[in-house]
């Protein structure tokens, strides 16, 4: 996910790829095809621990073009951390509050793949979402990457992790795909029900849940 600010508003989108012959082009859905200030666009079909390089153009309602000087870079998350390795990619979904379509199922916010999203249907703060780790883990680390859409509605700011249904932890501030905001915990636990405790409301939910595990 790119997240862009434009002043003009514009028309924008990215070609990225491995190398810099990029290959692949995305832009931002929400322009609904009208020039928008503010951009956020989903790099679709992105693997774990690969750098990709971009560029980016926009143009603007008088035909001016603009882009990046030259190709930018990024790397995505690798699902492990000086805590351990991410157990929580391919969880088993044991409970959600609602999902807004299949194409923002549950199941992508463990998927490992931060170009797709879970999405409630307008849950807001009320949003929460259960996860089965398969077997009891002694967890060190924790993180709730929240969607966000680019009206600043759907942003989760806190939220709060229920370990098999008795011990509740947080809340904790959530992170983005820039910042995952990975937090060091310290218990054990098979059934982790995540929830939201402040948001920007609307259709919340996560780019990606991350249960970081040593064993």
């Amino acid at each position: 996910m790119v997240q862009v600010q434009t002043s003009p508003p514009t028309v924008c989108a990215i070609a990225y790829g491995r190398t810099s012959a990029l290959g692949s082009i995305a832009d931002d859905p929400d322009m609904g095809g009208t020039a928008i200030s503010r951009h956020i666009v989903v790099l679709g079909g992105l693997a774990p621990g690969t750098t990709y390089h971009f560029l980016l153009t926009a143009t603007d309602a008088e035909g001016r073009v603009f882009q990046t000087p030259a190709l930018a870079s990024f790397t995505t998350p690798r699902g492990t951390s000086a805590l351990g390795r991410d157990v929580a990619i391919g969880a088993k979904i044991v409970a959600v509050s609602s999902q807004w379509s299949s194409a923002y199922s549950a199941a992508n916010a463990v998927d490992g793949n931060l170009s797709t999203a879970w999405a409630s249907n307008g849950d807001g703060d009320r949003a929460f979402i259960t996860i089965d780790l398969g077997r009891e883990r002694k967890i060190t680390g924790i993180s709730f990457i929240t969607r966000e859409m680019s009206d600043g509605s759907a942003i989760t700011r806190t939220y709060a992790v229920v370990v098999d249904g008795r011990r509740r932890y947080g809340p904790f501030p959530a992170g983005s795909p820039v910042d995952p905001h990975i937090v060091p915990v310290s218990f054990t636990g098979r059934f982790l029900r995540f929830e939201v405790v402040r948001s920007t409301g609307g259709n919340t939910g996560a780019a990606e849940i991350e249960v970081f595990s040593a064993i």
